[in-house]
Parts: structure tokens; sequence; C-alpha cells
């Protein structure tokens, strides 16, 4: 969302409200935001136009458009809706088939990083197979430092998550933060 809006254009949380041309949500940091929509914003879900009506307390709801971070408010030019079961899901998989953090150590194939979230570290394992990408790049491991935020798709094998797949995320990225992209799910 951050590269689609410009940075800090954005705000993701869980659907804690909902109102007249209005949700209200509450990120993963914990801060509520009032989103403000009108007939001009764009509502989407799976890619497809929805409703308003569409969206549910629980859901994700990721709102572009001007965020007021002092007043805690988004005048949304775009919501993006994700089901309440589809973020269960995710969050259930988090640490089992996908990670995102930031990088904090490599050593040789291993990648330790501190979790988005719940600020946990773990380490993330490469081998021959990963693939390692950065926006539409193709990238190698050398291309990884320490600060850059990762996120991961996997499996864990023998208490080391083991990648698949490995992207090194546009700075600023990560799940809940104001420019955040979605996080990748199951």
């Amino acid at each position: 969302m951050g590269q689609a809006f410009g940075r800090g254009n954005g705000v993701r949380g869980t659907v804690t409200a909902a109102a007249a041309s209005s949700f209200t949500i509450r990120t993963d940091e914990g801060d509520t935001y009032q989103v403000f929509y009108s007939p001009n914003s764009r509502l989407v879900k799976d890619r497809q136009p929805i409703e308003a009506s569409d969206i549910h307390v629980g859901d994700m709801l990721m709102a572009a458009g001007i965020v007021d971070a002092k007043a805690k408010t988004v005048g949304a030019v775009l919501l993006v809706d994700i089901d309440a079961n589809e973020v269960r899901k995710a969050r259930d998989a988090f640490g089992k088939t996908w990670v995102m953090g930031k990088v904090i150590a490599i050593h040789d194939l291993k990648i330790t990083i501190e979790r988005a979230g719940d600020k946990q570290s773990q380490v993330v394992a490469v081998d021959e197979n990963t693939s390692f990408r950065k926006r539409r790049e193709d990238v190698t491991l050398a291309d990884i430092k320490v600060g850059d935020t990762i996120s991961a798709q996997g499996a864990v094998h023998a208490d080391t998550f083991l990648a698949a797949t490995l992207r090194i995320m546009p700075p600023g990225t990560g799940p809940g933060r104001p420019n955040a992209e979605p996080a990748p799910g199951p």
C-alpha cells in the first residue's frame, strides 16, 4: 500500500465498529483510527468492488488516503477488506508457514529476524531452493542486510523455518504500519 499511495498514506487494522460513512479500526500496535469513506471511495475485497455493508467487525481493513496521525483519522480513497476468517488463518500460520520481520543477524545460510507484531526472534534458513525477490527483481542472499525487513513463506523443519520464497520489503513496511503492505497469508 505504501508503494501505491506514498509513505504514510495508509493504515491497516481490525474493524471494531461500523457506522454510516466510517469504520473504526484498531492497528496491531493498539492505535484506534476512524476511517471515513464517501461515494468517491473505492471499496474492494478479493480485487472485486464491494459495498460498505460487506465489511464486518473483525475483518482486516486497509485504508489508503489522507492520514492524520495526530487525530487518528483517515479520509479513505481506497478500502481493502480482508475477511475475519482469512485474517485468523493467516495469524494462526504466522511463524509456521510464513514470517515477517526485521533482520537482526545473518550467519551463513541462517537469517535471524525480530518478528513483526510479537517481537520474538526467529531463525529463517535458506538453501539452494529458496527464491529471493526484492520488488519484482530476483536477488540473492548477499542482497539481504541487517536492518532489512523480510517476509518469507515456507515451513518449520527441526525447529527452524526453511524459506521457500523470501522477499526483501521496501523500507518502512510491515504489518499495521501506516505505509504497510498486506501481510502474506496461506
